[in-house]
């Protein structure tokens, strides 16, 4: 029987979704623990398709697979994939665009939403028996939202934070028009008095009190929010990150908290995860942490996996195997 290797199993029921799509089609679906190239090897040597999370798949894996025609990646990401290696092998690379939009968006506004209204600090003084200690919170109704990149959690932070009566929401990304934007949103803003339009990355910082960033991590944009950027924000502006932590200087957003150029951060995602003990980022106010989860729901898992299991099966249906 053919062989698709689960090179990491963070769902913890043994791929059982997946070998429901795939092992009717012939496929036997192995499940292994990989955590270095070395492992990866081991696992899938001879396997036809891999389903990877958060495995090492770089040059020297992917020298290693030796009948390998696919690599699906649950996720949206390939930071973990060398996609050039993959492609000069003849191995396709798939992943899942899409599948968590409506999750990150949520969460943001939620991160958004515990920053404004000082949430997580309410929830702690009660928990300790206060009551009313702590200071008010701020209105959104009436700000500017600054999303950095349009792509489909950008898109989805659009249109759910038409919700939140921002006067204003302004978009940036390398290819972003006023057509674009109004082709997408379909004149919804104008009908609720909102003004969403694209801007140039200044002016979105310049002017965005909060600003929430929605980028993939690549080499032009890694550490893309630093010192320059973060110095560039309006005067108690709010940063939230639900997209990649390497696009992120943290000791730079640690230093503009300390000194009170922001007003706060919310961050889903890290330069190290889990999040360092030693991290600068810990001990300062006004931060809501959450653990990489902004893309997981009920839903959204069930999606992923079941979308990846099927890349995996289309692909190699296309290659003829």
């Amino acid at each position: 029987m053919r062989k698709i290797v689960v090179t990491d199993d963070r769902f913890g029921d043994g791929a059982a979704l997946e070998k429901s799509i795939l092992e009717p089609e012939g496929f036997r679906v192995e499940v292994a623990s990989c955590h270095t190239q070395a492992e990866v090897v081991a696992a899938g040597r001879d396997a036809e398709g891999l389903l990877v999370n958060m495995a090492p798949l770089g040059a020297e894996a992917i020298a290693g697979l030796e009948r390998c025609k696919v690599l699906a990646r649950y996720g949206v990401g390939l930071d973990n994939v060398d996609v050039a290696a993959a492609a000069a092998k003849g191995i396709l690379v798939r992943n899942v665009p899409g599948y968590c939009d409506h999750e990150v968006a949520e969460h943001t506004l939620g991160l958004i939403l515990a920053l404004a209204r000082r949430i997580p600090e309410r929830d702690a003084a009660v928990r300790r028996g206060e009551w009313n200690a702590v200071a008010p919170g701020k209105r959104i109704a009436g700000t500017v939202l600054g999303i950095l990149g349009f792509g489909g959690s950008g898109k989805a932070v659009a249109r759910a934070g038409l919700g939140l009566g921002f006067r204003e929401i302004l978009v940036w990304s390398p290819h972003i028009s006023a057509a674009r934007i109004e082709a997408w949103l379909d004149g919804t803003p104008a009908s609720l008095g909102i003004i969403v339009k694209p801007a140039s990355f200044a002016e979105t910082l310049a002017q965005a009190d909060w600003l929430s960033l929605h980028l993939p991590l690549l080499p032009e944009t890694r550490g893309l929010m630093g010192r320059d950027a973060f110095g560039a924000m309006k005067d108690d502006a709010h940063f939230i990150n639900t997209s990649r932590g390497g696009l992120v200087d943290e000791e730079a957003l640690a230093e503009a908290i300390r000194s009170s150029r922001l007003g706060g951060a919310g961050l889903d995602v890290y330069r190290g995860e889990p999040l360092p003990q030693d991290s600068p980022l810990r001990s300062l106010p006004n931060m809501v942490f959450s653990d990489h989860s902004a893309y997981a729901s009920v839903e959204s898992i069930a999606e992923l996996r079941r979308r990846t299991a099927t890349n995996a099966l289309e692909a190699l249906r296309s290659t003829g195997a």
